[in-house]
C-alpha cells in the first residue's frame, strides 16, 4: 500500500517529491509488486484522470461508469493494456522505469517466491495473494468511492471527496477532495486532524535525505475556494 500511495500516486504521478535515481527505482519495484502494472501504466491512467476528472476522458469516474465500472471494471476494458505514455515523457526518459513496465510479471512472482520460501503455503496464501488482493481493493476504493461518499471541503471541477475511513485503508488517499484541490502536494492530510500515514513515512524519509525538494500546498490554497458537503461538479454531456 505505501509503495503505492508513496511511489506510484505521489511521487511518479504527481513529482511531489524528488529523490535519487536508485530510491526512485525502489519505489517502483516496490510499487509492481502490488500488481497493479508498472509505474508508467499508473502514472499515465492517473495523470488521466486528473486532466478529465469526473467528465469525458476519466478512465475510472463513478459518475459516468458507476461503482464497479470505476472499482475495477475499467482495468478489464482492452484498452486499459495500452495507454498512450506521450504524458509520462518524464518518467520514460529512465529505462529501468521502462523495463520495469516491459516486464512488470517478474518482480511479482519474484514476491510469490519469497513468500512461499518463507513461509510455505500459508506465506503464499497471506504474505501474496490475500495482501495483494486487499491492497488492490483498497487502491479501487478511492476510484469507485472517493468521488461519492464523503465531504467536500474544496471547489474542486469534479465530484471528490474526503473520507476518513478510507485514508485509514490506504495510509492517507482518502484525503481526496484535498488531493484534487491541490494535486502536486506530498500531504494529503492538510490539517493535524486529518491522519495521512504516507505523509509522515516520507516526512521522516525527508530528514534523513532519503527525498528533497517537498511540495507543499500554500496558505491561499488551504484557505480555499470552500463549498458545502453537497455542491457537485456539472458532468459534460457524453456527446460532447
Amino acid at each position: 500500500m505505501w509503495a503505492i500511495t508513496a511511489g506510484y500516486h505521489r511521487y511518479f504521478s504527481h513529482r511531489s517529491f524528488k529523490t535519487s535515481r536508485a530510491f526512485q527505482f525502489l519505489l517502483g519495484l516496490l510499487g509492481t509488486m502490488a500488481m497493479e502494472n508498472g509505474p508508467l501504466w499508473w502514472a499515465s491512467w492517473h495523470r488521466r484522470h486528473h486532466r478529465y476528472a469526473d467528465n469525458l476522458g476519466d478512465p475510472h469516474s463513478p459518475l459516468r461508469v458507476g461503482f464497479w465500472g470505476a472499482h475495477l471494471g475499467w482495468i478489464l476494458r482492452r484498452e486499459a493494456d495500452s495507454p498512450d505514455l506521450s504524458n509520462v515523457q518524464d518518467l520514460q526518459a529512465f529505462p529501468e522505469l521502462r523495463w520495469l513496465d516491459r516486464h512488470k510479471w517478474l518482480p511479482i512472482i519474484a514476491y510469490a517466491i519469497a513468500c512461499f520460501a518463507i513461509a510455505g503455503v500459508a506465506g503464499l496464501v497471506w504474505g501474496f495473494v490475500v495482501s495483494t488482493l486487499l491492497v488492490l481493493h483498497a487502491t479501487a476504493l478511492i476510484n469507485s468511492l472517493g468521488h461519492v461518499w464523503g465531504t467536500r471541503r474544496y471547489a474542486t471541477s469534479d465530484g471528490s471527496r474526503n473520507n476518513a475511513l478510507l485514508a485509514v485503508l490506504t495510509l492517507g488517499e482518502g484525503w481526496h477532495n484535498n488531493h484534487h484541490h491541490a494535486m502536486y502536494s506530498m500531504r494529503q492530510g492538510f490539517f493535524w486532524w486529518e491522519v495521512d500515514v504516507t505523509y509522515y513515512t516520507l516526512r521522516a524519509a525527508e530528514q534523513i535525505g532519503l527525498i528533497w525538494g517537498v511540495r507543499k500546498p500554500s496558505s491561499r490554497a488551504l484557505a480555499g475556494p470552500k463549498v458545502g458537503p453537497k455542491t457537485l461538479p456539472a458532468l459534460e454531456s457524453p456527446t460532447a
